[in-house]
């Protein structure tokens, strides 16, 4: 074993140092965070297949987009590879699951892989570019008479077609949205989409809500109620409630910009506030499927905009003590009066500021008694703003209740994780 001096040592220890020190040369060219290398790789079509439907790809991390594509663009991919034009390589996170068994993430190449799963499993032929006629890859006994099979010699070409694939190994989570962003640079991404790639602890915990509380098979606010989940927007949604909730008594609006720097916080979510967020979540979902109190769905023949999404969760959050009746005819009066003063329902300064004016008027002296008043869409939606005092709310007890801390500078002096350089 060779031992080395200290001077030796400390020239080691500086180059282990990957920032730059006070005396470092910064006209050096360096490379810094470097990934290791990807692997190049190819697999047929069948196997990706296999692999999608056995559960070894994933095709929905949080980060990823819904399946955007519409069909025309699906079967012109299909026709891309049977006439061998180029088809852009698949990128994957390779991971092991807690079974040890290797998984692939799919960080770019959704699109392409969800229409090769769908013209194998039968969901979308491939059309002839001439005569217009579609062929199928599965054709049922049923369907004989009425659909073209591809000819076996075919279907064994394209399953035996290989397509390449770029996989990186030991990605950390925050790298692995990072490639996803740098990839997506060509495409429009939503500024919800964009918002559920980033990684934090918050970030995480939102879509866990989403995946408890809206994606529930059926069952979850993405089927009881009428309004867009498309590409992100109920992350996007659960966001702006948790940050309107967070930054109580403030009347936060969540911006893009202010939402993308606060989801970067890399503190914890406290315990309560987790807590009292999924109870409004919870009862969001039981006024909403409850006859007798889902009156603000049904009697406001409209779908619910974005920004009534979020305060209406404003709403559950201030009137927690509240029955659930009192809270149902609060969001009833809140979408009826909003509708009243808008005719263009939509997450702007005028409109915030309205429904924070409701918020307001609903937790003031007088409290859900101001409901019963008379021209109650003036006075309400017109009501000054709050002063910011924080408000004892009715049966609210000191030790239960979570007084949120809102980080109030979101720059150099708060520590965020590594998001996309653009």
């Amino acid at each position: 074993m060779v031992e080395l001096n200290e001077a030796q040592e400390k020239d080691i220890d500086e180059l282990d140092n990957e920032y730059l020190s006070d005396n470092e040369n910064p006209n050096v060219f360096k490379v810094r965070d470097a990934l290791n290398p990807p692997s190049a790789m190819s697999y047929s079509a069948q196997e990706l297949h296999r692999y999608i439907h056995e559960g070894f790809i994933d095709l929905n991390p949080v980060y990823q987009r819904d399946v955007v594509w519409p069909e025309s663009k699906q079967i012109g991919l299909i026709d891309s590879i049977f006439r061998n034009f180029y088809i852009p390589p698949v990128i994957f996170a390779v991971t092991k699951d807690d079974q040890d068994e290797t998984i692939r993430i799919c960080v770019d190449g959704k699109q392409r892989l969800t229409s090769i799963q769908k013209f194998l499993d039968g969901l979308i032929p491939h059309r002839d570019i001439h005569t217009k006629k579609s062929f199928w890859f599965v054709v049922s006994d049923k369907q004989k008479t009425t659909r073209l099979e591809i000819p076996e010699p075919w279907k064994r070409r394209f399953l035996e077609t290989r397509i390449t694939c770029v996989e990186y190994h030991n990605l950390s989570p925050d790298v692995e949205r990072e490639i996803f962003q740098r990839v997506q640079l060509g495409v429009s991404l939503t500024a919800a989409e964009k918002l559920q790639a980033i990684s934090s602890p918050w970030a995480d915990w939102i879509g866990d809500l989403e995946l408890r509380h809206v994606n529930v098979e059926s069952r979850g606010l993405g089927s009881v109620l009428e309004w867009d989940t498309s590409r992100g927007r109920d992350f996007q949604c659960i966001a702006q409630l948790v940050y309107c909730c967070d930054g109580l008594p403030e009347h936060m609006l969540p911006t893009a910009q202010k939402l993308e720097k606060w989801m970067k916080r890399v503190d914890n979510p406290p315990t309560t506030f987790m807590s009292q967020i999924n109870d409004v979540l919870s009862e969001f979902w039981h006024i909403a499927t409850t006859p007798g109190l889902n009156s603000p769905f049904t009697l406001v023949d409209k779908r619910v905009a974005p920004v009534e999404f979020v305060f209406i969760g404003v709403i559950l959050f201030v009137l927690r003590k509240y029955s659930h009746e009192e809270r149902a005819n609060a969001i009833l009066q809140m979408r009826m009066r909003i509708r009243e003063q808008f005719r263009d329902v939509r997450n702007n300064g005028l409109v915030g500021k309205a429904l924070w004016n409701y918020v307001d008027s609903i937790t003031g002296p007088a409290g859900l008694k101001v409901l019963e008043m008379g021209s109650p869409s003036r006075a309400i939606m017109s009501a000054p703003a709050s002063t910011g005092a924080k408000r004892k709310r009715k049966g609210s007890d000191d030790d239960e209740e979570y007084h949120p801390s809102p980080i109030k500078s979101l720059g150099s002096k708060t520590k965020t994780r590594s998001s996309a350089k653009k």
